[in-house]
């Protein structure tokens, strides 16, 4: 066995084993239902061989078998259910703990792994390839301990009654798996290709309905159209060939019982009439026979449901057992959190980085202090290198240790949870939940956390958006859409601001959050973004610095300390009214920004 294939079993294993006593109850239910199963055909015989001798002499007893095999029916009917109750509702407590793990990790991976693999991929193991691992789990396990208890009981009241009869019985049956075993082979490549199909088919259509707009206006619907009808095709060709094979394979089966009857008559009738037999026994013989094709037939399903649930189990794989890099870190004391960014400034010594698959650095030793209370400006052109850094200050990519720190405490060495609470970014690409203004606002909040109506209006007004909200049709209570697709670009940004300053953290870093409103919002903007730092209307104040990133020069203004950054490198650095009389980037976008503004 592979290092591969065992770990999916021990993966199994682990959640099979949380529920143990369900599953030890559900055995002892089905080794009943199988033991009153090869009971039923003993009084079968003695009531059909008493029929056939003196009934009128011992009709009481024929009554007492028929009352035994009623109620060894009622019970069994009984254990029956509750062995399907047993495993069936593990089975879907174990898909409710896998969904949940996996979203919990996939919530905890970085973006290297979603940059490798599309979201319709991930959405498709979640909702399709958990079912395989379900029906292992609940289906599949009954029926493991079902059919080998069933094999196990069944040959051995046939062989009471007849070895010679039973190992004829055999013959067919091994014929029958031989052929079954190649059919398997070809079912389970085929399932493979199928969930690989479904998962490029699925990533393909939420690409699809993300970019329509695109889409649309650059007239790539027929390319659209003949990219899924290809997709499409190849999972129907999958399909069938599946369907193929298993119209193949299960006819086999489910036709054994037939073939299995007509053999016990054929051979059983020719031993009743030499008077090796009787009647009641070959009465008996035939039920063994019938309760046999039963676990029979179960075991090519079972077959089948394993494979497509092991090759589900695979892909699920892929994303449990991803290595979270900084898992390990454990995260401050609330007062040794709360000391350490507001004591100690953020230091940045000779910090480089390049991407894995580029062959020069983005960044190139850049080096500078954030105290607490600064507000820090950082310009640059598109690709100059701001977003890099700014995903450095947040640990969204993982620099390294040794280049940044807070006071003496290496940022590499604190938890993501610590970093989250006290560094908060505001994307120049924000992202709306299909839901009201307010939840989009409040999403993070607990029912027992939210801010107080008047508090929540403040926000609204600090981010300039008050006026707009109360013109929408349910003011904060107005759904925005998919993806805010109902807001412009500008009021998308703003309520995505008002999100971050919802609750105080330490370093607030704004990444180019202005470039979708006018000027005269921006100014507005900017003067609030600066009273963050001051307590106001009685509201503890938003942030203990701030990082204004910008490739626009009228957001450097009021900034204590700017950085210019070029091709990775701080290329200049000062205060406003000293870069704009220097000759270099800062000075000529200053002319440039400023001309257009008049």
């Amino acid at each position: 066995m592979s290092t591969k294939t065992a770990n999916k079993y021990f993966l199994l294993f682990y959640y099979v084993k949380q529920h143990w006593l369900s599953y030890s109850l559900g055995i002892i239910a089905i080794l009943a239902t199988n033991w009153i199963a090869v009971s039923i055909p003993e009084y079968v015989r003695l009531s059909i061989d008493l029929l056939s001798n003196d009934l009128e002499v011992r009709q009481d007893l024929l009554w007492e078998y028929m009352l035994i095999m009623f109620g060894l029916a009622v019970v069994m009917i009984f254990v029956r259910t509750m062995s399907r109750i047993l495993f069936f509702n593990p089975g879907r407590a174990i898909e409710c703990q896998i969904k949940n793990d996996m979203f919990n990790k996939l919530m905890a991976l970085q973006k290297d792994y979603y940059e490798a693999n599309p979201s319709g991929n991930i959405i498709s193991r979640i909702n399709n390839d958990i079912n395989g691992v379900r029906l292992i789990c609940g289906f599949g396990l009954m029926q493991c301990f079902n059919i080998t208890s069933a094999l196990s009981m069944t040959p051995f009241k046939m062989w009471q009654l007849s070895p010679s009869l039973t190992f004829y019985c055999i013959i067919p049956i091994l014929l029958v798996f031989t052929a079954v075993r190649f059919g398997m082979r070809v079912l389970v490549r085929n399932m493979q290709a199928r969930m690989e199909g479904l998962q490029r088919l699925s990533g393909f259509i939420v690409s699809s309905l993300s970019a329509i707009d695109l889409i649309k206006s650059q007239s790539m619907r027929n390319w659209s159209k003949s990219r899924f009808e290809n997709e499409n095709q190849e999972m129907l060709r999958c399909s069938m060939k599946i369907a193929w094979t298993r119209s193949f394979v299960l006819p086999m089966l489910s036709n054994l019982e037939h073939l299995l009857k007509l053999l016990v008559l054929l051979v059983g009738g020719i031993m009743v009439i030499k008077s090796e037999f009787t009647i009641g026994e070959l009465t008996a013989f035939i039920a063994y026979s019938a309760l046999l094709t039963f676990p029979l037939t179960g075991l090519g399903w079972l077959t089948t449901m394993i494979q497509q649930g092991l090759v589900g189990l695979s892909s699920i794989q892929t994303i449990l057992q991803q290595e979270l890099p900084r898992s390990h870190l454990k995260s401050l004391p609330k007062k040794g959190l709360k000391t350490l960014f507001t004591e100690n400034s953020l230091r940045v010594e000779n910090l480089s980085y390049r991407y894995p698959l580029s062959n020069k650095d983005t960044l190139k030793n850049v080096s500078f202090n954030i105290e607490p209370g600064q507000v820090m400006g950082l310009l640059g052109r598109i690709g100059s290198g701001k977003s890099t850094l700014v995903n450095g200050l947040n640990r969204y990519l993982d620099v390294g240790k040794g280049s940044i720190f807070v006071g003496n405490q290496d940022l590499a060495e604190l938890s993501d949870n610590d970093i989250r609470s006290s560094i908060r970014t505001v994307t120049q690409e924000p992202f709306l939940f299909s839901d009201t203004v307010e939840n989009n606002i409040r999403f993070s909040e607990s029912i027992n956390e939210l801010e107080s109506p008047e508090q929540f209006r403040n926000i609204l007004h600090l981010v300039a958006i008050e006026e707009e909200v109360e013109r929408f049709p349910k003011r904060e209570k107005t759904m925005v859409g998919e993806k805010g697709i109902m807001l412009s670009g500008g009021q998308k940004q703003r309520i995505s601001l008002a999100r971050a300053i919802l609750k105080p953290c330490n370093l607030l870093i704004l990444d180019n959050v202005l470039s979708a409103v006018d000027y005269e919002t921006e100014r507005f903007l900017l003067q609030e973004i600066h009273n963050l730092l001051k307590p106001k209307n009685g509201m503890k104040a938003m942030a203990g610095s701030l990082l204004i990133v910008s490739h626009r020069v009228t957001s450097m203004e009021q900034a204590d300390w700017i950085l210019v950054l070029d091709e990775g490198k701080i290329v200049d650095q000062g205060v406003h009214t000293e870069l704009i009389k220097r000759s270099g980037y800062y000075n000529k976008m200053w002319e440039l920004q400023n001309g257009n503004n008049q």
